[in-house]
């Protein structure tokens, strides 16, 4: 299992310089990456104490992790 979190830019190579762009001009975007790296550290965390006991927990907080990240890769397309 993966205790590390996911780094947005590690994943965008190429596209740093239109993400850190986004970040300073769309609010938006700023509290989607704000929701993402929050919500991620929490997930790892959780799956660190093993928290959340029920794996639906944590598959719905990976599916919520997938959700965000998938808006911020749309916007980073654009």
């Amino acid at each position: 299992m993966r205790y590390i979190p996911f780094d947005l830019l590690s994943e965008i190579p190429g596209r740093e310089d239109r993400f850190w762009s986004l970040i300073s001009s769309d609010h938006q975007f700023y509290k989607l990456t704000r929701a993402y790296n929050t919500l991620n550290q929490s997930l790892c965390e959780a799956e660190r104490r093993r928290e959340c006991e029920l794996t639906f927990c944590i598959d719905d907080l990976r599916k919520e992790r997938l959700w965000i990240k998938d808006e911020i890769f749309s916007r980073l397309r654009h």
